[in-house]
């Protein structure tokens, strides 16, 4: 791949993350394990961040 355009689609990804955090709003990062965070909507009352960190780990289980 071309230096440009691995510029491109670098630029087009940091877009595509610049919209979609300006969508969700703020959030919270959540550590999950050392190497791991998460980031949830930070309107979210503790039963239900609980709730996604849970659905997390249990979709995740081979990497915690």
């Amino acid at each position: 791949m071309a230096r440009t355009e691995t510029n491109q689609l670098n630029k087009s990804t940091k877009q595509m993350l610049k919209e979609h955090r300006d969508r969700v709003g703020k959030v919270v990062q959540v550590r999950i394990t050392d190497r791991t965070t998460i980031e949830l909507p930070a309107g979210l009352s503790q039963e239900e961040l609980d709730a996604r960190i849970e659905h997390y780990k249990s979709m995740h289980k081979s990497k915690i």
